[in-house]
């Protein structure tokens, strides 16, 4: 385990150039080394066979020579004599002995003798005829292939011929690899400084994304990553990013609004108390007077706890983390509880409120009581005298809709997209007079996020306004 933390604390401080440019290296020295040792040991091949393929040969020339010495001697004495001198000042230095069948050397290349001594027990019998047989063979710290096969010179007489091959030159060129440990330095070098340049280049439009990014600030929220001049690999980090950034505007936009929307909101019962409490203070009063003051400020104050209240909810309902309590909810009877409450308020303006249907859910039913609350104290405000509410509930494919109409003022088609925005009032006016905050609508929405559901909202201006609720069961 201490090593592993070890590793992957090296591992985080090493940059990605770095280890793209040394495990390119290294895979390069590797391919490199197997492809030299390969050649290598496939050039000893080549030129092995090729030895074994010139004794062969060789050996077949004077076996035809002796066969057929009465008629060419001369050409027997080019075989075993002629040719092996003249080969002496090349790379090919062979010598030949050729045995009679008493063992008795017949023909030798000059100096044979000096490589190779004698051999007295050498096997001329026709039972080894068939095969010739290569061994290596030392002398003097030279090296040799020495290749020894029976031949057929007259009739029923059988000798023997010997070739030895100085390989020696083989040997010295094949066991100098001071060469090839050279060319596999130089390749692990060159490797190493073509894996940082092409690391580099292709580094290069991580680079320019990253000084695309850091220009980015609070007040240049509207610059984007071109996408396009990315390579494939970054283009969908380029994509998320621009993405990204426009959920960081989005919610920065709204923050400054909402900043701005709250300090207005305080400001206006704040500045209610204070000049009240002015108008108070530069006089004397009476008993009546200071109470009627002490009333207003009241109301101000309830209204301030209000709003607070309301964002609190607010904050809290975007937790991620919030969980609520849920349990079986009756929703004809919770909608019941509410309506009775305001009913007094719908009496006054001569509304009739009427809810219909059956259907359980699982909720909590505080909030569900709170977000039918500010329905129906939005649908009475803004509905005229003896007009209607409606609340109409059913339960199809899995999911309780809850259906709030009435034949109020209506909303303005262009005003739609804004109503659950938080402190959006259609007219601000109106709603100062009819005490509203712009954070009803919000905090029904937040509710039924909440409980997993879905809000959709039509309005036809002078017709009436139609809410839809969407829970799963």
């Amino acid at each position: 385990m201490f090593l592993k933390n070890v590793n992957s604390n090296l591992l985080s401080k090493i940059s990605i150039r770095t280890r793209l440019t040394v495990f390119y290296s290294i895979a390069a020295f590797i391919l490199l080394t197997v492809i030299t040792v390969f050649l290598y040991w496939e050039t000893i091949n080549i030129l092995y066979k090729a030895d074994y393929q010139f004794l062969s040969d060789e050996v077949e020339s004077i076996q035809y020579a002796m066969q057929n010495k009465q008629a060419n001697l001369a050409a027997l004495k080019k075989e075993a004599i002629a040719s092996p001198t003249q080969a002496i000042d090349s790379i090919y230095r062979y010598y030949v002995r050729i045995f009679d069948d008493h063992s008795q050397i017949l023909i030798e290349t000059p100096e044979t003798s000096h490589i190779l001594p004698p051999d007295t027990n050498i096997s001329l019998t026709h039972k080894h005829v068939s095969k010739k047989t290569f061994r290596w063979y030392s002398y003097n710290n030279n090296n040799y292939l020495l290749v020894q096969a029976p031949i057929k010179y007259s009739k029923g007489k059988y000798g023997a011929v010997q070739i030895v091959l100085d390989i020696s030159y083989q040997h010295t060129v094949m066991s100098d690899r001071k060469y090839l440990m050279v060319a596999l330095l130089v390749s692990a070098l060159s490797s190493l400084f073509l894996g940082f340049f092409i690391t580099h280049r292709g580094m290069k439009s991580l680079y320019l994304l990253t000084g695309t990014v850091k220009k980015i600030t609070a007040t240049s929220l509207h610059q984007r990553v071109d996408p396009k001049s990315l390579p494939k690999e970054l283009n969908p980090l380029g994509i998320a990013f621009n993405q990204m950034l426009d959920r960081i505007e989005s919610s920065f936009v709204r923050l400054k609004q909402f900043s701005s929307d709250l300090a207005h909101e305080l400001r206006i019962p704040i500045n209610n108390l204070i000049g009240e409490t002015e108008i108070v203070l530069s006089r004397n009063h009476t008993i009546n007077e200071y109470q009627q003051v002490l009333m207003s400020n009241l109301e101000e104050y309830q209204r301030v706890s209000q709003l607070i209240e309301n964002m609190l909810f607010l904050s809290r309902a975007e937790h991620p983390q919030l969980e609520i309590q849920k349990t079986l909810l009756n929703v004809y009877d919770e909608i019941a509880v509410v309506s009775e409450y305001y009913q007094a308020m719908a009496d006054e303006k001569n509304i009739s409120i009427t809810y219909e249907g059956k259907a359980h859910l699982h909720g909590n039913s505080i909030m569900f009581r709170r977000m039918i609350s500010n329905l129906l104290s939005n649908s009475l405000k803004y509905t005229h005298e003896n007009g209607w509410i409606k609340i109409l509930i059913s339960f199809h494919h899995s999911l309780v809709k809850i259906t709030l109409s009435d034949n109020g003022i209506g909303i303005p088609p262009e005003h739609l997209p804004k109503v659950f925005d938080r402190f959006y009032r259609v007219d601000s006016a109106r709603s100062q007079l009819s005490g509203g905050t712009g954070l009803g609508l919000p905090i029904v929405k937040s509710i039924v996020d909440l409980h997993q559901g879905h809000i959709t909202i039509s309005s036809t201006p002078d017709h009436g306004t139609t809410v839809t609720l969407n829970f799963p069961k």
